[in-house]
């Protein structure tokens, strides 16, 4: 075996070491702390939550819960992320409307996610306030990452653009779009986690039936800890996979990105040497 080979077993070995004890210390310090409460629906024991999840995952209305929430945030999410990036395009082919709104992106931007779920509750159903919040919490993240990637994108190939009279359509396909894909992954890999967890907490909000954050608030109006502490572990299980599966795929497409430029410029060389 290499020297690579037996450099990567201790590194694996310290990695498994180095959770092992993260788990030692979280679990031990809970139990350590439900015993010092000693009230089961303040803080429960690691065991009695464990056995709630076990029961709670065998029911239907718990699994439903789960995809109904997904459901509502990744709408969000989608609708969030193309509404910035077409607001972005458009924006930047018409400067005036840049001008004019703006200042209402950085206002969705700034305000607190709560006032948008107050004032949706007089609007809008609660079943669809989750997916809004999502996206108006996600819309300002794509508009400034494709606003921002189209402004260096314009400086950079302005004067190509120029001498070779390349249409705005072409240009916006072949040049600005793949110029995007950096900042776009980067939009994506913020965005995700802003729409679940303001989903999440719109859903805490508005109740809609069938929500992980209806569930949330039943539990702690119940009183019930073990309820309480199973939902918020599946919303940090969920939230890890979703942030996990989603960097898996931005970098796949950033690999893809890269092997198709390279071999682009491998045609081009092939070409320039005949």
């Amino acid at each position: 075996m290499g020297p690579a080979g037996g450099r990567q077993r201790p590194a694996k070995g310290r990695r498994a070491a180095d959770a092992a004890l993260f788990l030692l210390v979280f679990f031990g310090g809970w139990q350590a702390t439900a015993l010092a409460v000693g009230a089961g629906y303040v803080v429960p024991g690691p065991l009695d939550v464990g056995a709630r999840a076990l029961q709670l995952g065998t029911t239907a209305d718990f699994w439903r819960s789960v995809a109904l929430s997904l459901a509502r945030i990744f709408a969000g999410f989608a609708i969030g992320m193309v509404a910035g990036v077409m607001l972005a395009v458009a924006m930047h082919g018409a400067p005036r409307l840049r001008t004019v709104l703006a200042p209402f992106v950085k206002i969705l931007r700034t305000t607190p996610m709560v006032c948008f779920v107050l004032v949706l509750l007089l609007w809008a159903s609660n079943t669809v306030i989750p997916t809004l919040v999502a996206a108006l919490m996600v819309l300002p993240v794509f508009w400034t990452h494709a606003i921002e990637g189209l402004d260096a994108a314009s400086a950079a190939y302005a004067d190509v653009v120029r001498v070779f009279r390349i249409s705005r359509m072409k240009a916006f396909w072949s040049i600005y779009l793949p110029s995007l894909s950096g900042e776009l992954a980067a939009a994506a890999e913020v965005g995700m986690g802003l729409a679940w967890k303001s989903g999440v907490t719109a859903e805490v909000l508005a109740l809609p039936p069938f929500a992980i954050g209806t569930g949330v608030y039943r539990a702690k109006l119940a009183l019930e800890g073990s309820d309480l502490f199973v939902w918020t572990i599946a919303i940090v299980l969920l939230s890890l996979a979703l942030e996990a599966a989603l960097r898996a795929l931005t970098r796949r497409w950033r690999l893809a990105r890269a092997d198709e430029a390279a071999g682009e410029g491998d045609s081009d060389e092939a070409r320039s040497r005949r």
